[in-house]
């Protein structure tokens, strides 16, 4: 005899058609022995029907729009914790960015929720911009101070199409406050928000940027990742002590830790920064970006892949030929 398999909205269903019929007990601490309606768990049924939606629905989840890297992970899951890891100002916000805008050019159900506690609001709207219209933000702010109807009424636009679909809250707040939000975005745009990006860790409020406060911080936001059912990408700073400058330092390069809490981790870092470089890898690395997946727990695949980031508008893509410097 084979068992049923039920979904989880299913289950939902059927519990509470159960306790509208049957009525909730006065109180959870007397409740009936050996019911068959599990409460505190969820049925190992509904479990595997998640697993195999989730394999069979790749649409539901994140992707990057690096195809190493989503070949690699399959792609982020609802619940799932993305941390991106690096020095200061190696690119871990923009790699992120970067992928924001490529589901949201290709993506029309794409709704992205950025809690930017490092940077303003504005700043997130104007890198956005200069992403998705390839041109650098000192071009599109001596634009704006010049009157440039067409840039601004281009802006404008865009604030009412694509980027109708971010939400960018750039104040410190409890996960609670968070939670909040994320139920406020619902109600806004009347679906689940496919991404919330959190920049970064260190920041968040709730205990000390040191190594149990990082920690707990880490644990607390995996947690409050499983109850929202979104895919979550965290920024996390590297410590000055993270390995040799312009080298890959691995998953251990987090400061103070909090990369167990996370089902992939992927290390951002810039070869330039490397000592001893010849006069062409100094070319060559100019303008180049490294991706280290260092963790990754759904196949276990790793690998290390370097791009080439525009220095003007920031977009990340493959080195292509034609961008290597002659010898």
């Amino acid at each position: 005899m084979s068992a049923t398999l039920h979904t989880e909205d299913e289950v939902a269903r059927r519990l509470s058609k159960f306790w509208e019929t049957a009525g909730a007990p006065a109180s959870e601490d007397k409740e009936e022995p050996g019911s068959k309606i599990p409460r505190r768990f969820a049925l190992t049924s509904a479990v595997v029907g998640n697993l195999i939606g989730f394999i069979r629905n790749p649409t539901e989840r994140w992707y990057l729009g690096f195809s190493e890297f989503d070949i690699a992970t399959r792609g982020i899951g609802r619940g799932e914790v993305l941390m991106v890891l690096g020095r200061s100002h190696t690119g871990k916000s923009q790699m992120l960015l970067n992928g924001i805008v490529w589901n949201l050019v290709n993506e029309p159900e794409a709704h992205v929720v950025i809690f930017s506690i490092d940077e303003p609001r504005e700043l997130v709207v104007m890198k956005l911009y200069c992403l998705m219209r390839g041109r650098s933000s000192t071009d599109v702010e001596e634009a704006i101070k010049n009157g440039d109807k067409e840039t601004m009424s281009d802006m404008e636009e865009l604030a009412e199409q694509e980027l109708s679909r971010v939400a960018i809250i750039d104040q410190a707040m409890s996960l609670e406050d968070m939670a909040k939000v994320m139920d406020e975005t619902r109600a806004w745009w009347g679906c689940d928000p496919s991404f919330c990006m959190i920049d970064y860790l260190e920041l968040m409020p709730g205990g000390e940027a040191d190594a149990s406060g990082v920690t707990s911080k880490a644990q607390a936001l995996k947690r409050w990742a499983k109850e929202q059912r979104v895919p979550i990408g965290l920024v996390h700073q590297s410590g000055r002590g993270a390995g040799e400058p312009g080298r890959a330092a691995g998953i251990y390069a987090g400061r103070y830790g909090g990369e167990q809490e996370a089902i992939f981790v992927i290390e951002v870092y810039r070869r330039k920064d490397a000592h001893g470089l010849s006069d062409w890898e100094r070319r060559y690395h100019e303008h180049s970006i490294n991706f280290n997946l260092c963790k990754n727990k759904r196949t276990a695949r790793l690998l290390d892949t370097t791009y080439y980031i525009d220095p003007e508008c920031g977009i990340i893509h493959p080195y292509h030929e034609e961008l290597i410097p002659n010898a």
